[in-house]
């Protein structure tokens, strides 16, 4: 029986055809011992995606998902159909130097406890700039990317363990995957890496950060940020995690925080409308088309946790119960969400 590749690539498409080619060229360039295979699952893309692939990129492994899955479920359908004892998940909308996966590879079979080990990611269009070292969790739950918007000048480059990897090019151990899980499904898009990094820190893996693992990303190539869609995903994404992972005083306090911002947003709408039609009158800008649509979404992520409650309580059951790394260990990783906002500020 033939052994099967040591590492397999898996790239989740959407609408991507753009990318594809500076992609697929750069990660077919990556060499290691035992090879690689790499598979891309389309996710019903219209713009041509899968048979410019067929016909170009014959050494990829094509997967046609006949509907959009979403990046977590897109990630599991490529994850299943892989064979390689290292599962490595990278955008599409990215091109990795040389020796990227090589380097990947090192870091994770220096440590046997190594879970997963997340590459740096830089700007594709200002490459000596810093968009992921590492994830972060604040200390309100929230996630945050390390060193996001530095100059890149050489302050990130220990491999060090680090809280969550980036979803955007990361290696995943196999035998990790088996203990902790998949990606959540229902996440569909945004934050399905923090929650497994939290799975899996509570099992006991590391997450590690490898400088030399470099990856040049078009920032939000597929999404648009701060879209109402990305909004939704984010803020009750957050919620879904913190409730599946967190101890119960930190679940309170981001449901809490959550819930006064909707009052909040309800009432700044309400108030703007009242002011609306005198502010138009004078010429002056009104930010209640702005507060409404933050509302709105509030409201669409309220029904959401509410429809999902038993399947995301089912799920943090199981995770509690077989959790090996006490809270405390964990909570001692959260980034203080004052120093962040500090730093945000400065900037």
């Amino acid at each position: 029986m033939q052994p099967g590749p040591r590492a397999s690539v898996i790239i989740v498409n959407y609408n991507g055809r753009q990318y594809l080619d500076t992609c697929l060229s750069a990660v077919l360039a990556q060499e290691i011992d035992g090879g690689i295979e790499v598979v891309l699952v389309d996710n019903a893309s219209g713009d041509g995606s899968s048979g410019h692939v067929r016909a170009n990129w014959p050494q990829v492994r094509l997967i046609d998902a006949h509907d959009n899955l979403g990046f977590a479920a897109g990630n599991n359908l490529g994850i299943a159909a892989s064979s390689g004892r290292y599962v490595v998940l990278l955008n599409n909308d990215t091109r990795v130097r040389p020796g990227w996966l090589r380097s990947l590879v090192a870091a994770a079979e220096a440590d046997t406890t190594v879970g997963a080990v997340t590459s740096k990611l830089v700007f594709m269009d200002r490459p000596w700039v810093i968009q992921n070292a590492g994830s972060l969790v604040l200390s309100d739950g929230s996630g945050g990317d390390r060193g996001t918007g530095d100059e890149d000048r050489g302050q990130y480059e220990q491999r060090e363990e680090v809280f969550a990897a980036c979803g955007a090019a990361v290696l995943l151990n196999r035998a990790m995957l088996r203990d902790v899980g998949l990606l959540d499904s229902t996440f569909f898009v945004y934050y399905e890496d923090t929650d497994l990094s939290w799975r899996m820190r509570l099992r006991g893996w590391k997450v590690v950060y490898e400088p030399t693992a470099i990856v040049e990303h078009v920032h939000s190539g597929t999404s648009v940020e701060w879209s109402p869609f990305f909004i939704f995903h984010v803020d009750r994404n957050r919620l879904f995690m913190i409730l599946k992972n967190a101890p119960l005083e930190l679940v309170l306090q981001a449901f809490a925080r959550f819930s006064w911002l909707s009052v909040r947003f309800a009432a700044r709408t309400a108030l703007g409308r009242r002011r609306g039609a005198v502010m138009q009158a004078s010429g002056r800008a009104t930010r209640s088309g702005a507060d409404f649509s933050r509302a709105r979404t509030h409201v669409r992520v309220a029904m959401s946790l509410l429809a999902h409650l038993p399947e995301m309580l089912a799920k943090r059951w199981r995770i509690r119960r077989h959790r090996r790394v006490r809270d405390a260990d964990i909570l001692a990783w959260l980034h203080p969400r004052e120093l962040w906002d500090a730093r945000l500020r400065a900037k």
